[in-house]
């Protein structure tokens, strides 16, 4: 019997029809997805043109400038400080006047350094009295040795006339020997006295001369540190140490001030700058030289930065600028102004002004009209910015028209209808 058509395999069909229609039926979810996301992207949201607001992008000279706060201060301001501690005992001057250099403002009282600088002040003076008479005690001395070699050499004087007449008689045998030789021993010895004390005078008067300059050093010394002890207790008295106009002024009777502490300020009335702060990010950016302005009175008017303080405080820097031409008539010290600090110069470039719809798109899109009464979303790459325009880079030329007011109700939708 034939084997070969019963022992024949049998092949297993690889596509079933229950696999063809299961790949079908994922096909078709897969085209009706598909179909549905586009659908959605193509979602059409419709508003009233009245509830939108139009800009349109165009190219212009952009600058990155951003504003601060600033605060017009004396270009040369004094601080009034006091130089010893004490309490508001008298005040001779009202805040906001003209006042010369030296003019009395107040005065303090403190009695523990008023007795302490005048005990001071006796033991000095008394210390000068005990040297000064030092100082003539010496110079008696002096002179009482002078006389005393001036009678000494009057003494030798006397007895050398006498030697030398007895050599004479002497020689001619008219005196006798002992008595020649009584008169030749007190000659020598009145010589030699002499000659001893004008030595003793000599080393004397150097001593005396040495000492004495070193009591007069002293007195001197100690007359200057009498007279820093008298300014000591006139520290007591401030005084305005500069010509110009108080302010900050306000002392009470009684009110207690610390040494080197700061009770007035006087400007020199020499011109005006401006105290601009500014912040933290913008450190390594702003620089001397840098331009910055202010609207005064409807004009214009041009600053330049002098000097920047590296120190931040609360997150801020501060910066100092200056008028570049004449101060405008009727600024104020401490007039609060707003800045608009350059930080580059200007350049050719694409610009859209600033409005609602960066909130929602956080400047990565804008809705684009097209002519034919829609908008359609659009990705935009944004560079710097001012307090008016946005810099932009690329998705976005000039003359193109956007919608610029807030994205909220449609920033889901891929389109816009505007209706009229």
């Amino acid at each position: 019997m034939d084997q070969t058509g019963m022992d024949r395999k049998i092949e297993k069909k690889i596509w079933s029809q229950k696999r063809i229609l299961t790949l079908v039926g994922i096909v078709l979810v897969l085209i009706l997805s598909s179909f549905g996301l586009q659908v959605f992207n193509k979602k059409i949201y419709k508003v009233n043109a009245s509830k939108i607001s139009v800009k349109k992008a165009f190219e212009g000279d952009f600058q990155d400038v951003i504003l601060i706060d600033g605060d017009v201060e004396p270009i040369n301001l004094v601080l009034v400080n006091t130089l010893e501690g004490g309490t508001v005992e008298e005040i001779f001057i009202e805040n906001g006047v003209y006042v010369e250099k030296g003019t009395p403002l107040l005065r303090l009282s403190n009695p523990s350094a008023t007795l302490g600088y005048m005990n001071q002040e006796t033991a000095i003076v008394e210390q000068i009295n005990n040297l000064r008479s030092l100082k003539l005690s010496l110079e008696k001395d002096q002179r009482d040795l002078k006389e005393s070699l001036i009678d000494s050499e009057n003494n030798l004087a006397e007895v050398e006339r006498n030697y030398k007449l007895d050599s004479v008689l002497y020689s001619k045998d008219i005196i006798a020997r002992n008595d020649f030789i009584e008169r030749q021993e007190s000659f020598k010895y009145l010589k030699n006295k002499r000659d001893f004390m004008n030595q003793n005078v000599i080393k004397s008067s150097q001593d005396n001369l040495l000492q004495i300059n070193q009591i007069n050093t002293s007195i001197a010394l100690m007359q200057r540190n009498l007279e820093l002890i008298r300014e000591n207790i006139e520290k007591l008295l401030v005084r305005a140490p500069i010509s110009g106009m108080l302010s900050s002024f306000d002392p009470d009777i009684g009110e207690s001030y610390n040494k080197n502490q700061t009770v007035a300020k006087i400007d020199v009335q020499t011109g005006f700058k401006v105290k601009g702060l500014v912040d933290e990010y913008y450190l390594s950016t702003v620089k001397p030289g840098q331009l910055a302005n202010f609207s005064f009175n409807g004009d214009l008017i041009n600053l330049q930065v002098k000097k920047v303080f590296p120190e931040v405080k609360s997150r801020k820097f501060e910066i100092e600028l200056v008028f570049v031409n004449d101060i405008p008539k009727n600024i104020t010290i401490g007039q609060s102004l707003q800045i608009r600090l350059e930080l580059s110069k200007s350049k050719k470039s694409v610009m859209i002004p600033r409005g609602n719809y960066f909130q929602a798109s956080g400047g990565q899109y804008v809705f684009v009209l097209d002519g034919k009464g829609e908008a359609h979303k659009r990705y935009i790459k944004l560079g710097n910015q001012n307090p008016s325009y946005y810099q932009v880079l690329e998705g976005l030329n000039a003359n193109e028209e956007f919608i610029s007011s807030s994205y909220d109700d449609f920033k889901n939708y891929e389109s816009i209808k505007i209706n009229q």
